[in-house]
């Protein structure tokens, strides 16, 4: 599996973002601020703005997430590259 730090920036820029049905269900905005928002996120997607400010989360940051977010993001992960654990 490819990292995301491999990809090239024409490639990123063929990259078509999508989000999930629903992801906006609890926005509280207008049409118009939430229309401005998605387009913030495509743009700081296509420029790869949030790839080079990206950062791991802490264990603290991951363990204050709710438990609901934090299996959507370990579902993310490739098996392969998690650590392994002895669970001894």
């Amino acid at each position: 599996m490819r990292k995301f730090d491999d990809i090239t920036e024409q490639e990123m820029q063929d990259m078509e973002l999508e989000f999930a049905p629903g992801c906006f269900d609890d926005f509280e905005g207008t049409q118009e601020e939430l229309d401005e928002l998605v387009e913030h996120i495509k743009e700081g997607f296509r420029s790869g703005k949030f790839a080079e400010e990206s950062r791991p989360l802490t264990d603290e940051e991951f363990e204050s997430l709710s438990e609901t977010t934090q299996l959507k993001l370990l579902g993310m992960l490739d098996p392969n590259e998690l650590p392994k654990r002895n669970l001894n």
